[in-house]
Order: structure tokens, then sequence, then C-alpha cells
């Protein structure tokens, strides 16, 4: 079987590290060695992120620098970058390491939109797709594939989705006693649209006042920083761990996301999976699965009145 290190320099919670754990964790289950490597400063917060990392088998390293990363490569036959940040990371890994390895990048987003133009994080961003010319890289969306085509003349493979089922199941026997709506907060991710997330959620919180409104992924002290105010109506739940957002969702009759785009839209899936209609942006790969007014309903999110 083979062995498999993911390189995720961030401190957990989010969208695309939910995403790489799902996937180590099922790698896992198949026999593969898998490991993920952290920077020591986000060792800690990754650990209270993923406490059930230990008990699915996946060993967790954590580097200070390029050497310390190269020295945890020897035990392992494959290393997958997981962002552009990560790429650097493992490009100078990869030159002072014993012995060659693969490389592969793990495309989850089209990562110079993160960014302003001809900034040096943009340059970054833009540069990771042909900095290891011998990487493979893959996406989950033909979406990605395109526009890493278009930008770059590198066209990602195409790997399929997936959805962890133990934990995303609906629970169609639970009482419905009130319209429940959630959205994700981030106030520190412009594209995903926090203004515009809770002037939607306000404007339906008094539309619909015998609806409960839900908010997750930031704290109340993150939303101060931002100089964002909860809305009447509308309750913070807070930062929740991978495992307790289906729990949200499995409560919650519709999801929405008000981004600019989805390169994917994961929480949109597990939203499905859980028995709850998601409201997505029309604009990136969330088409790949979710069907207007069939299973999901897609929204030009650049105008509130769309939701």
């Amino acid at each position: 079987m083979i062995a498999a290190l993911f390189v995720l320099p961030t401190r957990g919670g989010n969208g695309g590290a939910n995403s790489v754990i799902q996937e180590a964790t099922a790698l896992a289950r198949m026999g593969c060695h898998i490991g993920i490597t952290v920077q020591k400063k986000q060792l800690a917060d990754f650990r209270s992120s993923y406490p059930e990392l230990a008990s699915a088998g996946i060993r967790l390293h954590s580097f200070g620098d390029t050497a310390d990363l190269a020295k945890d490569l020897a035990a392992y036959d494959i290393v997958i970058a997981t962002i552009y940040t990560s790429v650097a990371l493992i490009a100078e890994a990869v030159a002072s390491a014993k012995s060659p390895i693969k490389v592969a990048y793990y495309v989850q987003d089209y990562e110079p939109l993160f960014h302003e133009a001809d900034t040096d994080a943009w340059r970054a961003a833009r540069d990771s797709y042909r900095l290891i010319p011998s990487a493979t890289l893959f996406a989950k969306t033909e979406w990605l594939q395109d526009m890493v085509e278009r930008n770059h003349g590198i066209r990602p493979e195409k790997v399929a989705p997936s959805i962890d089922h133990g934990i995303y199941y609906p629970d169609i026997a639970a009482p419905r006693n009130e319209l429940t709506v959630a959205a994700m907060l981030r106030p520190s991710t412009p594209r995903r649209a926090p203004h515009r997330t809770l002037r939607v959620m306000a404007r339906l919180a008094q539309q619909i006042p015998s609806a409960r409104f839900t908010v997750f992924g930031c704290d109340d002290d993150a939303l101060a920083a931002a100089n964002l105010e909860l809305p009447a109506g509308v309750e913070n739940i807070g930062r929740l761990r991978r495992t307790e957002v289906p729990d949200l969702l499995r409560r919650a009759d519709v999801f929405i996301d008000a981004s600019d785009y989805q390169a994917f839209g994961r929480t949109g899936l597990e939203a499905m999976a859980s028995g709850c209609v998601p409201v997505l942006p029309t604009f990136g790969g969330a088409h790949e699965y979710a069907v207007h007014e069939r299973n999901a309903y897609l929204v030009d999110s650049r105008s509130d009145q769309s939701f």
C-alpha cells in the first residue's frame, strides 16, 4: 500500500482542511499509511479541531522549517500539497530530501483569486501550479480543471468528490417544529461574502419571524474584530469541529452559501447528505452536483435579492 503525506499548513476547521481530513481518513481505512503535517505553531489548534485523527490511524507530524519537513518525507512515497503555500515548502524540502519522492498537488480552489493582482501572495499562488514540473495536479471539478488549464496551460487530473456518509446522513424521523435556516460565516475570508451573508439572513429573519436563523464558522470575537454585527433574530453557533457540522445541518431545513463563487462547495454537498436543501452560488463548480430546483437552488450571489 502507498504511504502518503499531506502537507496542510493550517490550524484546521475550514473546508479545505476538512476535505483533506475526510480523504486521508478514507485512505487510512483502505490500509494506506497516511500522515498529515502542519506547522508547529498550528499543531495545538489542529489537534483540537480534529481529535479523531489518532483513532483513524493517521500519523500527525509538525515542522518548524523545510529541513524538518524533508526528514519526514523519508517515511513516505508521495507528498501532497493542499494549498499554494505548501507547494513552495514541498519544493524546498524535496530538493534537500535524501531520496526521491513523488509529488502531487491537490488543487482545491483557484487561489490567485484569493488575493489582489500583482501582490506577492497573488504571484505565489499563480506560480504554484508550475513550481514543481514533475508534480501531478488533481482537482474535484471541471471548473477547477478549466481555470488552471486556461491560465497556466496545465490540466489537473479529475477525481470524484467524496462525502463521509458515516457522519453526514439525514434524520428523517426528527420532528420539524419550525423552519430552520443555517449559513456559514467567515469574516476573514472576503470571497465568502460575510457582509452579504448577514444582510441576507437579516432580511429573511424579518420576512419569516417564525423561523430560526443560525450562522456558524466564527466566534463572536471574530465578528467584532471585523466590525460585523449579528442581526436581530440570527443566532451565532460559533466555530464547529468537522464532526459537529453534521448535527447542525441535520437540524436545518435550508443552508445558505452566499459566497462570490465556490470551486466545489463542500458544505453544500454535506447539507444535501444531511437532508438539508442548499442555496449555492451559480458561479464555480457547485453545478456538478447541484441541480437547480431539483436538489438545490443555484443563485446569482452578486444580488442579495436572489436569495
